[in-house]
């Protein structure tokens, strides 16, 4: 964390390297100190000048005022190690490090530097390669942004955090068009010293901040962002992110199905969801479901989420639904008593259905009937629909602004959007409507879009994390096993002890190859299912014995493996790995041989709760598998998730394991449990001398 004070109200700030000529990107942030209306101190440092616009200029660093809590570095790359040993030594708390990026195989090692500095001196650094940071309640701009030389957004609630500043600056541009209240503007640039994972914790404890909003490329403390949701959560605050770079890059080959399934986005999509970030796909997203967070606050759980639509067209009607279904909202049936009260005001050929189709009625007419849909005790929201070909807005206005007082007083929403972008409202009553807690958005899709990311995130958990599970290195085979029991079954030698074992249980059977050096059995024919009596075992011992000597003639194999077949099982995979940007993660979802290929697995941060283990399992198609189809009985979906919270306590116990992968899973019907026929560990077990794959069979 850092002392926010620093950001949001520092007492006194230096600008080094600033440019008499105003037309210059070293010039603006002298303009803007002044022109937005600073109330602290502004001491400006050039060697060159002894005035630059009324501030008299300091030669050095050293020749600076003891008071100086704020330095903005405007001087370019290669001056700016140099400078940051000065502001350290003269005990300056903060520094703005503007300048861009040296030649690229340099700059690790200078980054390496400016770090030290950082840590040596308990000085705090933002960027370099930013464009600085702005706080518009107190006036604060240390920065070089192109958008203040138009306007300052005015004071509000969002953080808004962003790694780029190019386009944390068109963002700028949003909240001043839409008149979004900010609370502070971070740019974090290469994040030498804060990064935006930092910066976050510090705005959520800041009692005036109620958003956080995130544009990131990467994060180098992603183990902490779940710690930081829960946060959020206890707050009843929002965490808003728009994520670039999703791809595999950075994330190593590996021989587990856990690790395989890790790239593309996965660990990202699966924490944001276990975590109830808003996740958005676009800046236009981000800057609609700020309007919606800033308009109605953070939902509150206990309200009824329930959608209401007033529209002018079936048709848009129609595609209100569709789109409300794929957001997850609920469109739900009015009450009798609102379908009398809607047959009073509306003509008898409107169906009353939700959404209702009203035609054309008159501006009067048409709020009265939003207001009895308000009323309605399952209604939470009401979308109205606008459009300028039927309406009269300077007619809607005042039956909106006392619509707006009734939704207040019953704790409910009002939206109001027209059907297409080209249809505008216009910015004067935009903001009428919000200053009386309306919200309008530039088409009815995109209202729709940020209706239904705000209602994602009502869900609060409260359910505390279980702690890891301590394992002993000479009893971790023990532990594993003992938490997710393993088939009957015996390693053999020979063919008459496959028989043997057999004999002591019953068909059918499987035969498996062991060996260290396959952890994919079924890719070199090292499987063989549903062995029904003595003849077919023994052809199949044969058989195997084969495809390995064709197949993996290099394989150390340690013997065959006899199990019994586990048939009235729903076969899941569960893994764990730690991934490169958010540490300790865990996999689960639809397992077998198809693991890779059906595309239907999630992840989550460790450690993580019974309850978002369970909410991400509700989340995907095993899911309907588990709970029973075609005449087959549920499945002991309980068992699952213990399993899965097991094996997360015990890989975090264990930070020498990399990967732990669990498939097949095989759950069994309800009250049943699991089993699981194969455990594949790659990193070490019992010592550091260990192999890097063992797989407990």
């Amino acid at each position: 964390m850092i002392d926010l004070s620093l950001l949001l109200s520092p007492r006194a700030i230096a600008v080094i390297g600033a440019s008499g000529d105003a037309t210059k990107v070293s010039g603006r942030t002298l303009t803007y100190l002044r022109k937005y209306g600073y109330r602290g101190k502004v001491y400006v440092v050039n060697p060159k000048a002894d005035e630059i616009r009324g501030y008299p200029c300091l030669h050095t660093v050293s020749s600076l005022p003891e008071e100086i809590e704020v330095a903005v570095i405007l001087l370019p790359i290669g001056s700016l190690e140099a400078t940051l040993e000065e502001c350290a030594a003269h005990g300056i708390r903060l520094v703005v490090g503007v300048a861009g990026n040296s030649p690229p195989a340099e700059e690790p090692a200078l980054q390496a530097r400016l770090k030290m500095i950082c840590r040596r001196s308990g000085m705090r650094m933002i960027g370099h390669n930013c464009v600085g940071f702005i706080v518009p309640l107190s006036g604060v701009t240390a920065t070089i942004s192109a958008e203040l030389a138009h306007a300052l957004p005015p004071p509000g609630s969002i953080a808004l955090l962003t790694q780029s500043g190019a386009l944390g600056n068109s963002l700028l541009q949003g909240f001043n068009a839409n008149k979004l209240g900010l609370r502070a503007w971070v740019s974090t640039g290469n994040e030498v010293d804060l990064d935006v994972i930092h910066l976050t914790e510090s705005f959520l404890n800041d009692p005036s901040t109620k958003i956080v909003a995130l544009f990131v490329e990467g994060l180098k403390y992603g183990a902490h962002l779940m710690g930081l949701a829960r946060l959020a959560r206890s707050l009843g605050k929002a965490i808003v992110v728009r994520r670039a770079g999703k791809s595999d890059l950075g994330r190593r080959a590996s021989a587990s199905h856990t690790g395989k399934l890790a790239g593309g986005g996965r660990v990202w999509q699966g924490i944001a969801k276990q975590g109830n970030l808003i996740e958005v796909s676009s800046l236009d997203e981000m800057l609609d479901v700020l309007l919606v967070l800033d308009t109605f606050g953070v939902v509150a759980s206990s309200k009824p989420t329930g959608v209401g639509v007033l529209t002018v067209s079936g048709g848009v009607g129609v595609i209100i639904a569709d789109e409300a279904h794929c957001r997850g909202l609920e469109l739900p049936d009015f009450a009798p008593a609102t379908h009398e009260a809607l047959s009073r005001i509306l003509p008898p050929h409107i169906s009353l259905n939700n959404p209702v189709d009203t035609s054309y009625i008159s501006e009067e007419a048409f709020c009265q009937a939003a207001a009895e849909i308000l009323s309605d005790p399952s209604i939470g929201t009401v979308i109205l629909v606008f459009m300028s070909l039927l309406h009269d807005m300077s007619k809607l206005m005042q039956p909106l602004l006392e619509l707006a007082e009734e939704a207040k007083a019953l704790g409910k929403h009002v939206a109001i959007a027209p059907v297409v972008s080209s249809d505008p409202i216009g910015m004067a009553v935009i903001g009428q409507l919000r200053k009386a807690g309306l919200l309008a958005l530039p088409s009815v899709e995109r209202c729709v879009a940020a209706l239904g990311l705000w209602n994602s995130a009502a869900y609060v958990t409260s359910e505390p994390l279980s702690p890891p599970v301590a394992v002993a290195s000479q009893e971790s085979r023990i532990a594993l096993a003992a938490g997710i029991p393993e088939p009957a079954q015996r390693l053999c030698a020979d063919v008459n002890e496959a028989v043997a074992f057999a004999e002591q249980y019953s068909y059918p059977l499987v035969l498996k190859v062991s060996s260290e050096d396959l952890p994919h059995k079924t890719e070199v024919g090292g499987v063989i299912l549903g062995i029904r009596n003595r003849d077919e075992l023994e052809s199949a011992w044969v058989r195997l014995a084969s495809s390995i000597a064709a197949n993996a003639p290099h394989a150390r194999v340690e013997g065959y493996l006899v199990q019994e077949m586990i048939l009235d099982a729903v076969e899941m995979i569960v893994g764990c790995s730690r991934d490169p940007e958010f540490g300790p993660v865990l996999m689960f979802g639809w397992g077998g041989i198809l693991a890779e290929t059906i595309d239907d697995t999630t992840f989550v941060s460790l450690p993580a709760s019974r309850a978002e283990i369970a909410q991400a399992l509700a989340g995907l198609k095993v899911s309907k598998i588990l709970d029973g189809v075609r005449g087959r009985p549920p499945a002991d979906r309980e068992a699952a998730i213990d399993a899965a919270m097991r094996l997360g306590q015990i890989f975090l116990s264990w930070p020498e394991i990399a990967e732990i992968d669990v498939n097949p899973l095989l759950v069994r019907s309800r009250g049943h449990g699991v089993v699981a026929p194969d455990i594949l560990v790659i990193g070490s077990l019992v010592d550091s001398s260990a192999d890097l794959a063992n797989t407990l069979e």
